[in-house]
């Protein structure tokens, strides 16, 4: 179609929707900067480009247009937590949380940045009590969020509070349809309070639906080790008797 053409740009962004929906992300880029040519300051084409990138894990071309995103309207929570989380998907862990604070300046009711940053505090096991505020605020605003509720339960969890923990993320498991790192979590919790056969009948839930390969690893590992001990715990009642 002839750049020129009215319709050059809107018939780019649905060639770019198809390359995307095929995985074809070299293409789907390649549609978006012909649009963002066009359209040179359009956040809407630079969100889906952004998009695109992360979907191929091209993170430094991501965080440099979400960065262009930002300067444009510096004002905007929105552009500061899709720039905060590619920071985080990184490594950049300091400079993302950097970026959630300042949405959450900009917007106190960006439920996101405030589940963001409180699950990464609690992620990190530091800052506990401010998390567990950060969240409470979060599910104030989406009280049935369940990815909210397991940032709870994981609060919870690393303040060592294991049954509050597992009431919450038993109600994250029902909520989220079973995310596989929801469903791990209620599986450490478990282990935690010396419930063996509930923590692996968590896990082996949560392999059955784990995508990632260092998790599938991790949860084959806590698979293992809870065979082990409920091995090393028969095998002790029998030599009891």
């Amino acid at each position: 179609m002839p750049e020129d053409n009215d319709h050059y740009v809107e018939s780019r962004l649905q060639l770019a929707y198809l390359y995307d929906k095929e995985k074809n992300y070299d293409s789907a880029i390649g549609a978006l900067e012909q649009a963002l040519k066009k359209r040179p300051n359009n956040v809407e084409i630079m969100g889906f480009l952004v998009g695109v990138y992360q979907e191929k894990k091209d993170y430094p071309s991501a965080i440099a247009l979400a960065r262009k995103m930002v300067e444009l309207d510096p004002k905007s929570d929105k552009y500061h937590f899709t720039l905060g989380a590619l920071l985080d998907e990184d490594h950049q862990r300091e400079a993302g949380m950097a970026e959630m604070r300042k949405a959450i300046q900009l917007n106190p009711n960006n439920s996101q940045a405030l589940n963001y940053l409180g699950y990464t505090y609690a992620e990190q096991g530091r800052n506990l009590d401010e998390a567990e505020r950060l969240v409470k605020r979060a599910l104030d605003i989406e009280p049935e969020d369940g990815f909210y509720i397991d940032s709870l339960g994981w609060v919870y969890y690393q303040k060592g509070e294991y049954r509050k923990a597992i009431e919450q993320l038993e109600r994250a498991v029902n909520l989220s349809g079973n995310d596989p790192t929801i469903t791990e979590h209620l599986g450490d919790a478990y282990r935690k309070v010396g419930d063996f056969r509930e923590a692996s009948h968590e896990y082996l839930d949560a392999l059955k639906r784990a995508k990632e390969s260092d998790q599938i690893a991790r949860l084959k590992d806590k698979i293992q080790d809870l065979k082990n001990a409920l091995s090393g715990s028969a095998a002790t009642a029998t030599g009891s008797h």
